[in-house]
């Protein structure tokens, strides 16, 4: 069954191209009348010999034309795939600035999650000890000491406002400290 209809398929393909095949060979006769006809009515004329060099240059002129034409595919082609190309650049650096802020951003989120830890444990040493200060001063519930002095007589002193911190580096010293 199969191979009976593709033999069908394939005989009225290739009638369809026989027919085609006909119609150009009778345009390429008719065609070819045409410039005989048309060559012999310009030998005929009197000042055919002034334009006989410039009508021989024509087929030079064609395919320089031709020439021409097909350069200017080639370089749409070219400037396709270059436009192409930087689409995918373009989505490139968007992957890549996108992978960056968000290795940016868990930096920043851990470095705020040693911050907070490193805050807890300052103001858990401070509420342990007396909550007094070296000149008697009595320190607010969950108040940090800024500063050079340390927020108890007998705790650990810890200097420096806490800041946030922006880089890898800085964060792994901020834990070892």
């Amino acid at each position: 069954m199969d191979s009976e209809l593709l033999a069908h398929q394939a005989r009225a393909a290739v009638d369809t191209l026989t027919a085609q095949l006909r119609s150009l060979e009778n345009e390429q006769t008719a065609l070819l009348h045409s410039l005989q006809l048309t060559s012999t009515t310009l030998s005929t004329l009197p000042a055919y010999n002034s334009i006989a060099p410039t009508l021989s240059q024509i087929p030079v002129y064609e395919s320089k034309l031709a020439r021409l034409k097909s350069a200017m595919a080639a370089q749409a082609r070219e400037v396709e795939e270059l436009k192409r190309r930087a689409r995918e650049a373009g989505e490139r650096r968007r992957r890549n600035l996108k992978r960056i802020e968000e290795a940016r951003r868990g930096e920043r989120e851990r470095d705020r999650t040693v911050l907070k830890a490193q805050a807890r444990a300052v103001e858990g040493e401070e509420n342990s000890n007396n909550m007094e200060r070296d000149d008697g001063e009595v320190l607010a519930e969950g108040e940090v000491k800024r500063g050079g002095m340390p927020a108890s007589v007998g705790g650990p002193s810890r200097e420096g406002v806490v800041k946030t911190v922006k880089r890898k580096k800085k964060a792994r010293q901020a834990e070892i400290q």
